[in-house]
Order: structure tokens, then sequence, then C-alpha cells
């Protein structure tokens, strides 16, 4: 198998691991007993702490490498909003269908059980409202893909332009998700610019060129070592520092109305243990990849390529059926596991009989 077969085995493995440990961390979080649930319990377990120390950005570095394949070298304004009109549908169809879906299920449980109904004007603001909130890491990526088609395309990946954005970033509230958006922006941003093939693509030779080049490189022929250092700085991070503050969920992004020095210092750590857990772990299954000749984990690969379907179609498994049937058991990762093997069957299942519909495969990423 060539090297460009290998390669291309990774993403669908490295989202097939993301999204078991999504999974994972959900199930800790909704399945462990309602006494743990609404004491927030899980915001102290060191298992859920490490998941959510780099699953995310694990994840975004993922799109932001496959997002360079949707963006060709292109100079006709035709193609380019060709390629926006393939990914926004991609990623807006399931937030606003399965908002619609979510809306139409509290419509018939109202009229069911007798409750008022809010009225047009209202009703449109609830759901135009809870669109926006919902399924806030497809959100993420369609803020990701839209700012970086834009720089790409209109402003010729201007350095100084990204620098005054992240400056501003600082100062914009974190309502809506924003400050979950604004978290995940680098890890596209990153994955984006240093794809070997932008490399490959490259022929300036100015310090960005270069240093891209050079990343790349070293990417492609990154010893053990490597792997080894990435994993320790990850880990000794996690061992010595983290805490509540670095969920972003809890202290946010901005610095107005803060501790400036202290959410700057929350900020960066947040970044560098999630960019060097993610890079232990890219590189983690790299090297399993290359060890194994190019030949993929099947079970990994299937869940990667439902991973879109899984996130959406697992949060209501969890929230339907697994929350409520576990309230009163105490925390066990034994139980949690057992979930989220569940959560991942059913899901799965789900995602691959409904993508098989023209009509409503779209729901589910397909």
């Amino acid at each position: 198998m060539t090297d460009k077969k290998k390669r291309e085995l990774l993403p669908d493995v490295l989202r097939g691991f993301a999204i078991c440990l999504v999974v994972l961390g959900h199930c800790i979080q909704e399945g462990s007993g309602e006494v743990y649930k609404l004491q927030e319990a899980y915001f102290d377990d060191r298992l859920y702490q490490l998941i959510y120390s780099f699953h995310m950005p694990l994840f975004m570095l993922v799109s932001g490498w496959l997002g360079w394949y949707s963006m060709r070298t292109t100079d006709d304004r035709r193609e380019q909003l060709q390629i926006l009109g393939r990914r926004v549908p991609s990623l807006l169809i399931p937030i606003f269908g399965w908002t619609a879906l979510d809306s139409s299920r509290h419509f018939l449980m109202n009229a069911y059980y007798g409750y008022p109904h809010a009225g047009l004007g209202q009703g449109l603001l609830q759901y135009i409202v809870n669109s926006l909130e919902n399924l806030w890491f497809l959100w993420a990526v369609f803020w990701c893909f839209l700012i970086v088609w834009c720089m790409h395309y209109w402003f010729h990946d201007a350095l100084w332009l990204y620098i005054v954005g992240f400056l501003m970033m600082f100062f914009i509230p974190d309502g809506l998700g924003l400050g979950a958006y604004k978290y995940m922006l680098p890890f596209y941003i990153i994955a984006f610019y240093f794809h070997e093939g932008m490399a490959e693509r490259y022929n300036k030779e100015d310090a960005i060129s270069r240093l891209c080049k050079m990343i790349c490189n070293v990417y492609e022929q990154a010893p053990i070592v490597l792997t080894l250092a990435a994993g320790l700085v990850w880990i000794l991070l996690f061992a010595a520092f983290f805490n509540q503050d670095a969920f972003i969920y809890l202290t946010g992004y901005k610095l107005l109305g803060k501790d400036i020095t202290r959410q700057l210092a929350i900020d960066g750590y947040r970044f560098i243990i999630g960019l060097s857990g993610s890079c232990f772990v890219i590189l983690l299954w790299k090297d399993i990849l290359q060890q194994r000749k190019g030949y993929g984990f099947p079970v990994f690969s299937c869940l990667g390529r439902n991973s879109m379907g899984i996130y959406i179609v697992s949060g209501y498994v969890i929230m339907l059926g697994i929350a409520e049937f576990t309230q009163g058991i105490e925390p066990s990762y034994a139980v949690n596991l057992a979930e989220m093997l569940i959560v991942l069957l059913v899901s799965t299942g789900f995602t691959e009989i409904i993508g098989q519909i023209p009509a409503i495969g779209r729901l589910v990423g397909k």
C-alpha cells in the first residue's frame, strides 16, 4: 500500500477515536447518576478532565486538515463560491434540521399535556435562538471554515490580518457559543495551513512558506521520540495544572471584566495542553498505522466516517435513554464504558440507516 493511501486512513481513524472520547465524556456526565450530574461533579472527575483537555482540539485539527482539501487553488470567483456552497449546507442543514425536530417534539408534548403554545413570532425567535445554541461543534467548524475561506481567497492568507483578528477575539463577548468557537479557531487554522499538501503547492520562499514546509517535513519524518515528547508535555501539563478553570464552558475566552493576566494564562494553557495532547494522539496513531503497513482499524474508520451523525444522534440516545435509566446509580467507569459501547452501536446504526435515505441523509452528514 502506498504512503498516500496510508495517510488517507489516518483522518478517519482519528475521528473514530475522537468520537469515542466524545461519547465517553458525555456518558460520564449524563450516565453516572442524577446526584452526580446535578452537583456537576464531572468537572472534578480526572478521566473526564483528561478527555476534555484535548478531544475537541483533536477533532478541530482533523477538520482543518480535511478542510484544506475543500479549498483548491483557484482565481475563479464562481468556483470559490461553489466550494462555499458545498460545505456550508453540509454543516447548517443538520443544525437547523435537528432543531426543527426538537421544536416539533416540544410542540407536540405541550399539545398533549395541554400547555399553552407560544405565538408565531415568539416561537420563531425561540427556534432561531435554539438553532444558534444547538450542536455547537458544527457551528465551530462552520465559522472556522468561513473565516479561513475568506482569508484564503479574499485576503491571500494575510498573516497580519490573522494577528489583528486574534487580538480582537479577546474583546468579543463569549455568548451563544462564541467563547468555544474562538477557542477552536487556532486549531483549525494550524491544521489547514500545515497540511502537507499546502507545502507542496507553495512556490514562495517567504518565512511562512518555509515554516509550513519545515513542519510538514517534521510530521512526515517524525521519530518516536517526538511522539513521546508530545505525550510527556501533555501529561505533565495535565497533572500539574488542570482544574475547572481549564474548561472553556466555565471560564470563557474574553478578557473584558476579568483579571487579564489570569485569563490570558488560562487561554494559553488551554491551547498548549490541547495542542500537545492532540499532537501526541495524531503522531501515535500515525506510527501505529505505519507499523501495520497501512492496514487500518475498520471499527475506528467506520466510526470516523459516521462521526457527524454519531455526534448528533448520540446526544439524543444519552439524553432520552442513558440519562433516564441511570438516575439512581453510583458513578462507575465500567458502567460508563458499557454505556459508551451501547450509544456508539445505536448511533452508528441509526446514522447508517438514515444516511441511505436521500431525502434526509444530510441530517447525519451524508
